[in-house]
């Protein structure tokens, strides 16, 4: 087994337990949202990736923009989901790229 297939085994198997949490953590609408954004926070934060911009304002880029698509679909998310959700999509970007 190569190392890439090696991440993403284990990628995949911190995504069936963080699923496994969500489940427990959260109550159905906050799953719902979670949900609904994390394929947007996925392509946010893999663009982002590609900017030569820092961590710290590629963070902040990430919160605005999943901000903003949230307010344009009607929805309000917490400081916390966002955060979540740039973590998980953070996440699987680097189990996508480990060498980068």
């Amino acid at each position: 087994m190569g190392f890439g297939t090696w991440i993403k085994n284990i990628f995949n198997k911190f995504m069936a337990a963080f699923k496994a949490l969500i489940k427990d953590a959260f109550n159905q609408s906050t799953q719902l949202l979670i949900g609904e954004f994390s394929a947007f926070a996925i392509s946010t934060v893999t663009y982002l990736a590609t900017t030569d911009l820092t961590s710290e304002a590629k963070r902040l880029e990430a919160i605005k923009k999943i901000k903003e698509e949230a307010i344009a679909k009607g929805k309000t998310l917490s400081n916390s989901i966002i955060n979540l959700l740039i973590e998980l999509a953070v996440a699987k970007w680097k189990a996508e790229h480990p060498d980068a």
